[in-house]
């Protein structure tokens, strides 16, 4: 009886700890989920960053790191392409978080013309609700900028339905990854703790471009009109420049909507290991907490 005894209470002892056990697990997954979800992607040095050297991007790469573990100016992957060609006012160790009082011109940064990079000029183009991205786009977005001009060419024109004058249209990628500099008033901005404030009521955008681009720009906007396309912050790639025109896109549209499908039913493409993707859709560094 006694040994039937001792067997219950070890078994009853043994569900409990069971149980403390799960419960646990499910606070350290609570609290490794929290971090996560509260983390933020900043800029860490690739390689040793003598001081007086200028930031490029072998030097950089970038981490997501929790909130709460953030010092007070941190910099920020999203502001990345305005610190780039800087010069570093102190000693930076591979490895190290890199930050924005790292460098010599951390007051000037402060300024529009602190926020352009060396051998860069800052243009401003008028956007409306659709060339402008809905009114979402933020400072320190990149974007690519399309654009469409009336074409004269017989062979490019479609006839109107009504049976008035025939049109046509090119449509092309003029510049691709450039640096949205400001937004409206609104300067590129990332509190920590909080998110970026959405630049909604602008009518222009201010980016960093060559003086050469600002030329293409300036002649473009005078013949046609431009749109902007929002790229996702971790996209650098750029593709071939082509040139579509009205009657080609009305004959491609059986090919350009199954192409769609396709990639709809595929996914999105894996994420590089070490990541993994988010119910936001963006891929993101595995957190490990070790106790």
């Amino acid at each position: 009886m006694a040994r039937k005894k001792l067997l219950i209470a070890a078994v009853v002892v043994g569900l409990i700890a069971a149980s403390l056990v799960y419960m646990h697990g499910q606070k350290v997954q609570e609290e490794k989920d929290q971090l996560v979800a509260d983390s933020v992607d900043v800029v860490v040095a690739a390689t040793d960053v003598p001081s007086g050297s200028s930031l490029d991007e072998q030097n950089v790469t970038t981490q997501s790191v929790p909130q709460r573990f953030l010092p007070a100016n941190p910099l920020m992957a999203s502001d990345i392409n305005i610190y780039l060609g800087q010069t570093v006012s102190q000693d930076i160790e591979a490895g190290s978080m890199i930050l924005t009082s790292d460098f010599a011109v951390s007051d000037g940064a402060r300024t529009l013309a602190g926020r352009v990079p060396t051998h860069e000029r800052a243009m401003t183009l008028s956007v409306d609700a659709i060339s402008g991205v809905g009114g979402m786009l933020q400072a320190g977005d990149r974007v690519d900028i399309l654009g469409t001009f009336p074409v004269g060419r017989q062979d490019e024109l479609i006839p109107e339905a009504s049976g008035g004058e025939s049109i046509g249209y090119v449509t092309m990628s003029l510049l691709q990854n450039v640096t949205l500099l400001a937004v409206g008033q609104q300067l590129s901005d990332h509190a920590r703790g909080g998110e970026r404030r959405v630049g909604s009521g602008y009518s222009h955008v201010t980016m960093a471009m060559t003086p050469d681009e600002a030329e293409l720009m300036v002649i473009a906007q005078t013949r046609g009109d431009l749109t902007l396309l929002l790229r996702n912050r971790e996209d650098l790639d750029t593709v071939p420049v082509t040139r579509r025109t009205l009657r080609e896109v009305l004959e491609e549209l059986d090919v350009i909507n199954r192409e769609r499908t396709e990639r709809v039913v595929q996914g999105p493409p894996p994420c590089p290991p070490g990541q993994s993707r988010q119910a936001n859709g963006e891929c993101q560094r595995d957190l490990e907490i070790i106790r």
